[in-house]
């Protein structure tokens, strides 16, 4: 039987992967993604640039980090407020693109993906 340790590893690694993935996928779309996202959120051009970034940044960068954490553990970069507060950032980033991309008025599976990922990442917070 695998323990409750290694059910755990598998879990963050299969949860992230889409993230990881996405944040990859952005980068060579940017100019697009941006001009999509500022016709959405009707704010100056270089906040949606700054923003993207930040997403790309979070997708690629943070979901590694937070693997990293629940497959070796802490170490003197990486701590557990670290993580804490990059899981909080995608909480934070599921709650604003939700309304944006996947709107409830719209199709209701996506929009419920989302929820179900915010979900997620609140019982990845609590198990740190």
């Amino acid at each position: 039987m695998i323990s409750n340790l290694y059910l755990q590893k598998i879990a963050i690694l299969l949860f992230f992967i889409m993230f990881v993935y996405s944040g990859f996928n952005k980068i060579p779309n940017f100019t697009k993604l941006v001009s999509g996202l500022a016709k959405k959120t009707h704010l100056p051009f270089p906040i949606n640039e700054l923003g993207m970034i930040g997403v790309i940044l979070l997708e690629t960068i943070g979901a590694l980090v937070v693997v990293y954490y629940f497959l070796f553990g802490e170490n003197k970069y990486i701590s557990k407020e670290v993580v804490k507060y990059i899981v909080s950032l995608f909480i934070l980033f599921m709650i604003v693109v939700t309304p944006l991309y996947h709107p409830p008025t719209d199709k209701i599976i996506p929009f419920l993906a989302n929820v179900t990922t915010t979900g997620g990442f609140l019982l990845i917070y609590n198990l740190l």
